[in-house]
């Protein structure tokens, strides 16, 4: 009987010490999960905190016919001052003859980086990838027989503020090249708009 009761004890004893190294491990492994999660909220919330982006709206204009543009884009901050990015560019020309008004549409790409100066004020150089819209059938506008792509490089300054991540503004960037000037008929863009998180 007492060499039962023994082996029981025995068992017993095995059992809790299995039991309690189990119960460690599992603790041990759910802390460093939690831990892990920890890390990465915090390297992706890090990571999202650097990501910004621009709307804008210019390039006006109502003086035979109607011209409008778009851009947007997002980039990456490299420090408190620096950021890289991409986005899209959108040009609407209508213009006025007799007869019907013809329109066309120019839609591009760009690579952009910017500075800040100040606070408030920024450099900026851009590289568009624009693709210029062949005149519609039966007009000489910009004398374009068929789509023209065109790339060129534009540099300027911004001035934004307000307060935290949203800001409002202009931007003018002169254009670097001869047929895009004269294709966009201005030699600079301008543009009105709002930045946030830069």
């Amino acid at each position: 009987m007492r060499s039962k009761f023994k082996n029981l004890l025995f068992l017993v004893s095995i059992l809790l010490l299995f039991v309690n190294h189990e119960m460690y491990a599992q603790l041990r492994n759910k802390s460093t999960i939690e831990a892990k999660t920890k890390k990465n909220n915090k390297e992706q919330f890090e990571f999202l905190n650097k990501i910004g982006g621009d709307i804008f709206l210019g390039n006006v204009g109502f003086f035979n016919g109607l011209s409008i543009s778009s851009k947007l884009s997002a980039g990456y901050k490299l420090g408190e001052r620096f950021a890289l990015g991409g986005g899209l560019k959108l040009f609407y020309d209508q213009y006025s003859v007799i007869g019907p008004d013809p329109s066309v549409f120019d839609i591009g790409g760009l690579f952009m980086g910017k500075a800040k100066i100040t606070r408030d004020i920024y450099v900026k150089a851009e590289y568009a990838f624009m693709n210029y819209a062949k005149d519609p059938d039966g007009y000489n506008i910009r004398y374009l027989n068929e789509d023209l792509k065109v790339n060129y490089p534009l540099f300027g300054i911004g001035y934004f503020s307000g307060t935290d991540k949203w800001k409002f503004g202009i931007e003018l960037l002169y254009i670097a090249d001869e047929t895009a000037r004269d294709l966009q008929r201005a030699v600079v863009e301008y543009w009105f708009g709002a930045s946030y998180n830069f």
